[in-house]
């Protein structure tokens, strides 16, 4: 029972509205590094999910932070008003996108690795 929530653990990171964090700290320090910081986040969630075999938990996890950035948005969070110049939507979607993109580059290596470990342990 213990083993099952540490290996979920790590999925706690899709409470935190990290699209906007991202956003917040990119417009407060004036440099990508929040962006950078995330995306590099989501690969590694991704990676981890595919190795784990928790993609399910993966695909819930973005939902439940999707619905976190649009309820940020609706409700005019602090958070969203620091950055945006038109509609808070124009800057999240692309980066929602974007780390969805990433996430998928961590299934990707993770599916990788995973076949090429079981080649080599058949040899």
């Amino acid at each position: 029972m213990l083993k099952k929530i540490i290996l979920r653990l790590p999925f706690i990171f899709y409470f935190i509205p990290y699209v906007h964090l991202s956003l917040a700290i990119d417009y407060l320090f004036d440099s990508i590094v929040g962006i950078f910081l995330f995306l590099l986040l989501t690969v590694i969630i991704g990676f981890y999910a595919k190795m784990t075999q928790q993609i399910s938990l993966l695909v819930f996890g973005n939902l439940i932070n999707i619905l976190l950035s649009c309820a940020l948005i609706l409700f005019k969070s602090p958070l969203v008003s620091l950055y945006h110049s038109s509609s808070p939507f124009v800057a999240a979607v692309p980066l929602v996108a974007l780390f969805l993109i990433t996430q998928l580059t961590g299934i990707f290596w993770g599916y990788i690795l995973q076949k090429e470990a079981s080649f080599n342990g058949q040899n």
